[in-house]
């Protein structure tokens, strides 16, 4: 194994040791959670307006985009519908 394999997997190992550490101290310890993440299991409706509020900022943003595509969708297919017909007329010629 390679040096460079060795420090991947030592980074791997932290970022799970983490995670789970994250998670234990969320769970079973919320006074220290909520002290230093900011966040409690023990504060549920708090975690439900954030995750709300991430719901809607994710709804508005794909609407947006839909409707974006869907003004400009016309126009960019007429333009690919030219290029292609460019391009087999220079083909066949």
């Amino acid at each position: 194994m390679g040096k460079g394999t060795r420090k991947l997997t030592g980074f791997l190992w932290a970022m799970i040791i983490a995670v789970i550490s994250f998670f234990v101290i969320f769970i079973f310890f919320p006074d220290v959670s909520h002290k230093f993440f900011g966040t409690a299991i023990r504060d549920p409706k708090k975690i439900g307006q954030t995750v709300e509020a991430g719901l809607e900022t994710a709804a508005e943003a794909i609407s947006d985009a839909a409707v974006t595509v869907v003004k400009e969708a016309p126009g960019v297919i007429s333009e690919l519908a030219e290029g292609a017909s460019d391009a087999v007329a220079g083909v066949v010629k």
